[in-house]
């Protein structure tokens, strides 16, 4: 199997918090990987790292082999590699299929002027479809409902056919009917030959869906492996699944 990402010994600080303390582990090509551990464990700040919104006090990220040498989150998007955020980033004056096409990197004068690529659209159009959201795609994303905005932001970092795909919390704040919904396009994909790695705090789904699992705790890896044996670590039971 190949490694698709590799984190080394990454340290970040604020200040006097050290949010994430000589963390490693890496991401394999296929895989729906889990990244798990209790709140402030640093989860979300090693994505942080990784995108390019943070950067790093020590160590090394590496994706597909090559350094990633630069805080560029829309560089590192262009070479393949993708994410959502907790609550979504959408532009809500811009209606949903024009949110899909800025983020296939269309220019926003041709937006403007009402020009849009044709395969471009075309594509933005069957990833509206996909998502349930094609009734939506020339209304402003800003009338979506929360969990419609959580599937937008999705179809949107789907745009670039990203080699690797990083979720936050991709099912928080969101109804029973909306998670199934959310693990069925995470399979869906996930069949069509993209990895993810996600940040979730249901750990049914977490159970079910991913393997492997890695398990965070202030800032540094304490336990990865099938969910079973992650379940079944101390380590893991006394940081966090034993709460």
């Amino acid at each position: 199997m190949t490694t698709l990402l590799e984190v080394e010994r990454l340290t970040k600080r604020f200040g006097g918090v050290t949010a994430v303390d000589d963390c490693s582990f890496a991401v394999e090509q296929g895989t729906i990987t889990g990244l798990i551990g209790p709140n402030g464990s640093g989860k979300t700040t090693v994505f942080n790292l990784i995108t390019g919104y943070l950067r790093a006090d020590s160590g090394r990220i590496l994706f597909s082999g090559r350094p990633l040498t630069k805080s560029d989150p829309a560089a590192l998007y262009r070479a393949g590699l993708s994410r959502t955020f907790q609550q979504a980033r959408i532009f809500p004056r811009l209606c949903a299929l024009d949110n899909l096409i800025v983020a296939a990197g269309h220019s926003w004068h041709s937006l403007f002027a009402r020009r849009r690529g044709r395969d471009d659209s075309r594509r933005a159009r069957e990833l509206l479809d996909e998502f349930g959201l094609a009734a939506h795609a020339e209304h402003p994303a800003g009338e979506l409902s929360y969990g419609q905005r959580k599937l937008l932001e999705f179809a949107s970092v789907l745009m670039s056919e990203p080699r690797l795909v990083l979720l936050d919390e991709p099912t928080a704040g969101v109804n029973p009917t909306l998670v199934e919904t959310m693990e069925r396009h995470i399979r869906r994909r996930h069949a069509a030959g993209f990895s993810f790695l996600i940040v979730e705090h249901d750990m049914s789904l977490v159970m079910r869906l991913c393997d492997p699992v890695i398990v965070l705790d202030r800032g540094t890896r304490i336990a990865a492996g099938s969910p079973d044996a992650v379940r079944a670590d101390p380590a893991v039971l006394d940081a966090y699944l034993g709460q």
